[in-house]
């Protein structure tokens, strides 16, 4: 059994078309149906049922399908490990990211990495910091930024510094003259809140920071995006505790007003604790500060 016919094997059933499975591994169709035959006699089952509309897996073919794309990640994997030792960065780097990290520059990082390491494709997802934990510690993402140590035993953590929250006011709103705003004050009790969603770690500090200091927060909105949270704010629907640089893009609209007592989160980068990470994860590590 060859790496190349794990390939055109999983190539196929994936495309579910013998035309598109040859273009894509770039070999003419005759070539990639003879390395499925071999293939096919060499584990005597059919992988297959082929009819003149429609390309299926068969139940072999099913149970073949996660160990081919196992040999080829980890036959991927061994040659980025090599290219590694040589000096040279190649693969795919997959970082998972909150919204706002406020103490680090994500696109610039990235820039940069790309930059000192052109062989390595990245790809970017954004999420709440318990689903980028889990998804890190499953595996399918090589390194994430969240805003919370996450205590998950699988992971470790890369401390990144921290930020202090504000609230964010519209520049109108008579809260935007202040030099700082105690979180007890009885003029936020009365203000519409809009709020991030409720299964943030944000939220979560947000939430038991208001409660330390009795603040009943009426919330008139809730959103998913950082973004729209600062426009709904710009717009006056309400007011906001968020970190300072989601405002950067809205300064002309939405005021940054400190609060007493300060409102603190910590960011941290968190990876596989229990595998040496791989040259790709090590190099972004690397450009980061106070690692």
């Amino acid at each position: 059994m060859e790496l190349r016919q794990l390939e055109h094997f999983v190539a196929v059933a994936e495309e579910l078309h013998f035309t598109r499975a040859a273009a894509r591994v770039h070999v003419v169709q005759s070539s990639l149906s003879s390395s499925i035959g071999a293939l096919e006699r060499e584990l005597d089952a059919r992988l297959f049922t082929r009819t003149n509309r429609r390309v299926e897996l068969t139940e072999a073919g099913r149970a073949l399908l996660p160990s081919a794309r196992r040999a080829l990640a980890a036959a991927e994997t061994g040659r980025d490990a090599v290219a590694g030792v040589r000096g040279v960065l190649r693969g795919r780097l997959t970082v998972g990211a909150i919204q706002t990290l406020g103490v680090l520059d994500l696109p610039a990082l990235l820039a940069r990495y790309r930059r000192r390491h052109p062989g390595v494709a990245l790809r970017l997802r954004h999420a709440g910091a318990a689903a980028l934990a889990r998804e890190t510690a499953a595996g399918s993402l090589d390194l994430a930024f969240v805003d919370r140590a996450t205590g998950e035993p699988r992971l470790a953590e890369h401390p990144l510094g921290g930020d202090r929250l504000v609230l964010a006011v519209p520049r109108t709103d008579p809260l935007a003259a202040r030099s700082v705003i105690r979180l007890a004050d009885p003029t936020l009790a009365s203000r519409d809140f809009v709020e991030y969603r409720a299964d943030s770690a944000l939220r979560a500090q947000i939430d038991a920071a208001c409660a330390a200091a009795d603040l009943h927060r009426r919330v008139a909105a809730e959103v998913d995006t950082i973004q729209y949270l600062v426009e709904l704010v710009g717009h006056g629907l309400g007011v906001s505790l968020l970190p300072p640089q989601a405002l950067r893009n809205a300064a002309d609209r939405v005021a940054a007003v400190p609060t007493d007592p300060p409102l603190h989160r910590d960011l941290v980068a968190v990876t596989l604790a229990a595998r040496p990470l791989p040259p790709a994860v090590n190099a972004l590590l690397a450009l980061l500060p106070d690692v």
